[in-house]
């Protein structure tokens, strides 16, 4: 049983709105820079990126062994593409990361899987020079998530998962934030699958 993707999507978008205004970016921009302004990274092309090819566009194969992961399975609904990351094959138990490409706000709105978990306020990041919002939720599983602004209308979404108790708090978040670098550097790379 693959768990399923938990978004809590209102509030994750209210903060990155907040914490890209705060830092005086836009959510997308191709404006000048104005000396001093914090600037919006480019906008990452995701175009590429499709079902068959989200697990190697978004961490490598040396990536994947590197945070154990012991299956990369594909999923894509409408306007998105995922990959779930499995460190274990014990369903009653599962560990891992989901990584997740939401083309447009409306595909982020629609991801909520109406679960009933205890979530944290959202906080808002930077993540490699790109507005983003943090959040854990708590429940029979713990779930530290990142939703970054993209650009161009385009979230990504890095969520580290596991049993409850078993991985801390900070860990979850800092874990979700290594993959999420990992996988924004990846996207970003010339000749990337997203690019």
């Amino acid at each position: 049983m693959r768990p399923q993707l938990r978004v809590w999507p209102v509030v994750p978008l209210v903060v990155l709105a907040t914490a890209c205004a705060a830092s005086g970016q836009q959510l997308a921009t191709s404006a000048k820079p104005i000396p001093g302004q914090h600037v919006a990274a480019v906008p990452v092309n995701t175009a590429g990126v499709q079902e068959g090819s989200v697990c190697e566009a978004t961490l490598t194969e040396a990536q994947q062994k590197a945070i154990g992961v012991w299956e990369a399975e594909p999923m894509s609904g409408d306007g998105e593409v995922s990959c779930y990351f499995s460190m274990t094959p014990d369903e009653d138990n599962p560990a891992g990361y989901v990584v997740s490409v939401f083309r447009n706000e409306e595909a982020l709105l629609g991801a909520a899987d109406g679960t009933d978990p205890s979530p944290t306020k959202a906080v808002p990041v930077m993540v490699k020079g790109r507005g983003a919002a943090r959040q854990v939720m708590y429940g029979d599983d713990w779930r530290a998530s990142l939703t970054v602004d993209i650009g161009a209308g385009q979230f990504l979404f890095v969520e580290r998962y596991s049993p409850a108790h078993m991985v801390t708090e900070q860990d979850l978040n800092a874990q979700a934030r290594k993959v999420a670098e990992q996988v924004l550097a990846n996207l970003e790379k010339p000749g990337a699958e997203g690019a």
